[in-house]
C-alpha cells in the first residue's frame, strides 16, 4: 500500500466515524466554528450525546487534523489536498456533509 492509499484510507475511516458521532451528539459539523468549539472542549454545543462519545469525537477531530499535517508534510501540499478533496467527494456521495462544504454557502 503506498503512503497516499494509507493517507486515504485513514482520513476515510476517521470522517465516517466523525460524522456518525456528530449525529449521535446532535452537533453541526458542517460549520467549522463547532469544529473550533468541540476541539477547545466546549461541548454544550451538543444537543445530545454522552461524555464518551463528546471526548471520541473531540479526539477524532485532534487526530484527523494531525494525519492531514502529516500528509502534507510527507507528500506534499498538492498531492495532499487532491488526496482530501477525493475522500471528500467520497463522503458527500454517502450523504455525509463537510465543513467545506457548508462554509461555501453561508453568508
Amino acid at each position: 500500500m503506498s503512503g497516499l492509499e494509507q493517507f486515504d484510507e485513514e482520513l476515510y475511516a476517521i470522517d465516517v466515524r466523525i460524522a456518525r458521532l456528530a449525529i449521535a451528539c446532535g452537533v453541526d459539523i458542517g460549520r467549522k466554528d463547532n469544529i473550533v468549539s468541540l476541539i477547545k472542549g466546549q461541548f454544550d454545543i451538543c444537543r445530545r450525546g454522552a461524555n464518551i462519545k463528546r471526548g471520541e469525537l473531540r479526539a477524532l477531530l485532534m487526530l484527523k487534523y494531525r494525519i492531514q499535517e502529516n500528509c502534507v508534510g510527507s507528500m506534499g501540499t498538492d498531492q495532499c489536498l487532491r488526496l482530501v478533496e477525493e475522500e471528500e467527494a467520497r463522503l458527500r456521495r454517502q450523504g455525509f456533509r463537510i465543513a467545506a462544504e457548508r462554509d461555501r454557502s453561508d453568508p
